[in-house]
């Protein structure tokens, strides 16, 4: 995120291209086209981003990453996790299996492996789960399509605003990743709890004013009902109560 969300609008109207070849409006693209997709933004997203140049941020990523994939892989997607040289606290995938997290993110939850497993688990959810297909079924990317071709070009970032929140994924999507996010960290041998204790980070921080963590916060609400679910659903996959958010 150079501004980070002129960036953001310029590869999410890529995608929209790119998406709108696979087929009409209305319908549901494969597996395969979702990894072509995948593949091609991802190329984009590193040339804008850039990697982060520090070698032990991205083994540690990759390493957690590849025990999620151990216990929940797809095996028609083709997972990658990296971090980006981008100092906010964010996270996100892409179709048919990239994730990237960005450096401030790695950051706030410091050498907490069992917070960033929850975090890559979350987002390898969205990825299974086919959560951008679905907006694309939708006609989301569509709509960002057409609104992009009779513009020319976009010259300002508000006009599309209204289209960039509909990507935002559903709040039933957001507690199916949660669900299954605490599942895969739980299997893949870490504590599912670091996703309270990420919560409990985001909430604090969005408190003191921290305007580092407003776009984590735009496409990943943290409502009570939220956390209570995830606290829940801890409780029922570990057969203990879940951490408590302390405030």
């Amino acid at each position: 995120m150079q501004t980070v969300s002129r960036k953001v609008l310029g590869l999410v109207l890529m995608l929209g291209v790119l998406l709108s070849l696979t087929g009409c409006r209305g319908t549901v693209w494969s597996k395969r086209e979702e990894v072509r997709i995948g593949q091609q933004v991802a190329k984009e997203v590193e040339a804008t981003y850039k990697l982060d140049p520090n070698p032990e941020n991205q083994r540690r990523v990759q390493l957690i990453g590849q025990r999620l994939v151990a216990v929940a892989g797809d095996k028609d997607f083709k997972y990658s996790f990296k971090v980006l040289a981008v100092d906010e606290v964010n996270a996100f995938a892409l179709p048919g299996g990239p994730i990237y997290v960005f450096r401030g993110l790695l950051e706030m939850v410091g050498d907490d492996d069992d917070m960033l497993a929850c975090v890559l688990a979350h987002e390898m959810a969205h990825v299974n789960q086919r959560h951008a297909a679905k907006q694309y079924s939708k006609g989301v990317w569509a709509d960002i399509l057409i609104t992009a071709a009779t513009r020319g070009r976009v010259r300002d970032v508000a006009q599309l605003t209204n289209l960039l929140v509909q990507l935002e994924y559903s709040r039933r999507d957001e507690y199916e990743s949660d669900r299954l996010g605490i599942e895969y960290a739980y299997q893949a041998g870490y504590d599912p709890n670091g996703m309270i204790r990420f919560f409990q980070l985001l909430r604090q921080r969005e408190r003191g004013g921290d305007k580092g963590i407003l776009a984590n916060l735009r496409t990943h609400p943290l409502t009570e009902n939220r956390i209570w679910r995830a606290q829940q659903h801890i409780q029922k996959v570990t057969g203990k109560p879940a951490e408590e958010v302390r405030e």
